[in-house]
């Protein structure tokens, strides 16, 4: 067994892998939430650490996705792009767009602001590769790649 793979140069920390990579995100989003040890996450950090851990779910797969499934059984518990819901007919737009909104003016702490991230990061997508929820997804993808995470 090889720790390294010997083609691994042209990313910048490595192979990581997208379930490595998703170990290491979650790691430090659960730690940093925590805060017990030299370093505590502000709220900015824990909803970005947050949304780029849900990134890196997507792309790992396996296990990873439990979460992705959580999410997207409550959208279509609430109705959201299944008809009539409780609530009436919500779009996905709607969705997506609530999040934001959240975002913006909720009052977060980190761990609700890492709850936050991560349920964005796992629906935005579900608007589809035309709408500019997509875009931020597409940028996390991209960053990963330079970093040996896809």
């Amino acid at each position: 067994m090889y720790l390294a793979v010997p083609n691994s140069g042209s990313a910048v920390l490595g192979f990581m892998g997208s379930g490595g990579l998703s170990l290491c995100l979650t790691a430090l989003l659960v730690f940093g939430v925590i805060g017990k040890g030299a370093r505590r996450l502000n709220t900015l950090w824990a909803g970005i650490i947050a949304f780029a851990a849900a990134s890196a779910y997507m792309a790992a797969g396996k296990i990873w996705r439990s979460p992705q499934q959580v999410v997207e059984q409550g959208w279509t518990g609430l109705g959201v792009g299944g008809g009539t819901g409780p609530f009436g007919e919500i779009g996905i737009g709607a969705a997506c767009t609530l999040l934001v909104i959240l975002m913006w003016v909720a009052p977060l702490n980190p761990t609700r602001a890492a709850v936050l991230g991560m349920v964005a990061a796992l629906t935005w997508p579900l608007a589809g590769d035309g709408a500019i929820w997509s875009v931020p997804v597409q940028f996390i993808a991209a960053v990963f790649m330079m970093f040996g995470g896809a």
